[in-house]
C-alpha cells in the first residue's frame, strides 16, 4: 500500500534487480519499493527490541535531534576525531548487535546487502573510511508526534573526507520499515537536489522550513516489512507519526559507477 497524497505508477520499480537498480542509479525512476520485503512479524520482533535498547540515543542536529537511532551512525561523528574514532571501534559490534535483534532471521539489511553484491555489476562491499570498517544497519525511531525529518539530503561528502569517499556519483538510501503508525511517518520524496542556498540550511540544521520549498512528488505511507530505496541525495522527508512509534533501519549506498562496487554504511 502507497500513495497517500501521490502515485507511484511508472516512478517506481516494485523489484529489487540489476535493472531497478541500474535504473535508479540513474535517475530514470524515483525509487525501488518492494512490499512485504520483511515478514511483518519479524519486522514487528526487531521494532519491540529497538524502543527497549540501552544504545537508544537521539541524533544530534537541531532538526533530527527528535529522532531515536540506536547506536551512533557514522553522520552524528560530526567531524569530531574522538568520536569518528569511536564510531569505528563500535561497528562490528553494533552489526553484530542489530543482526542479532533478528536471530533466527535473516537481518533485512544483511538481506539487502547480500541482493547488492549479486545484482550491481561491480559487486558491493561493506564501507570503510581509512581502512576502518563502518557500521550498518542504523535502526530509527520516531516518537509519536514529536519526531520528524525536515526535507533534506544526504551525501558522504558532508560526513568525511576520507579517500574511499571520493568520486561518488549517486548516493541511494534503503529503508526498511518494521512498524508504521496508522496515521502519519510518511515518506515524502522531491526529484531534485537542494539549491546551493537550501544545501547551506540543511548542513547547519539538518533540513528546511517546509513551507519554504513545492510540494513534494511522491508521498508514500509504508507498511511494516516494505523495503524502499531511494536517491538520498535528493530532498526526501518523513511526517510525524500521528498514532504510534515509527521504527525503521536504514542504510546509504555510494554508487560510483556501474563497473565500481557499490558501498554501504549507516
Amino acid at each position: 500500500m502507497s500513495g497517500a497524497t501521490g502515485t507511484e505508477g511508472s516512478d517506481f520499480s516494485h523489484e529489487l534487480s540489476r535493472e531497478s537498480l541500474l535504473r535508479l542509479a540513474r535517475r530514470e525512476i524515483g525509487a525501488i519499493h518492494v512490499p512485504g520485503f520483511c515478514p511483518q512479524g519479524v519486522a514487528e520482533q526487531a521494532a519491540r527490541k529497538a524502543l527497549q535498547h540501552d544504545a537508544l540515543g537521539n541524533y544530534h542536529k537541531k532538526h533530527t535531534s527528535t529522532v531515536g537511532r540506536v547506536h551512533m551512525p557514522h553522520i552524528d561523528t560530526a567531524w569530531n576525531a574522538e568520536k569518528i574514532s569511536r564510531y569505528h571501534d563500535a561497528a562490528l559490534p553494533s552489526i553484530h548487535d542489530v543482526r542479532s535483534m533478528f536471530a533466527p532471521h535473516l537481518s533485512p539489511i544483511d538481506h539487502v546487502r547480500l541482493l547488492l553484491q549479486e545484482y550491481w555489476p561491480g559487486g558491493a562491499n561493506l564501507l570503510r573510511l581509512r581502512g576502518r570498517p563502518c557500521y550498518i544497519g542504523a535502526l530509527r525511531v520516531f516518537q509519536p508526534t514529536t519526531s520528524t525529518f525536515y526535507p533534506h539530503n544526504d551525501h558522504i561528502s558532508q560526513e568525511t573526507d576520507a579517500p574511499e569517499s571520493h568520486g561518488v556519483v549517486e548516493q541511494l538510501v534503503a529503508n526498511v520499515y518494521l512498524r508504521v503508525p496508522d496515521e502519519g511517518g510518511d515518506l515524502q520524496l522531491w526529484r531534485r537536489d537542494p539549491t546551493p542556498a537550501e544545501t547551506r540550511t540543511i548542513l547547519e540544521v539538518e533540513g528546511l522550513d517546509p513551507d519554504s520549498v513545492e510540494p513534494p512528488v511522491h508521498v508514500i505511507h509504508p507498511q511494516a516489512g516494505d523495503l524502499i530505496i531511494f536517491s538520498s541525495q535528493m530532498l526526501h522527508a518523513v511526517t510525524p507519526a500521528r498514532d504510534g512509534h515509527r521504527v525503521g533501519m536504514a542504510a546509504f549506498i555510494a554508487c560510483k559507477g556501474p563497473d565500481e562496487p557499490l558501498l554501504y554504511w549507516s
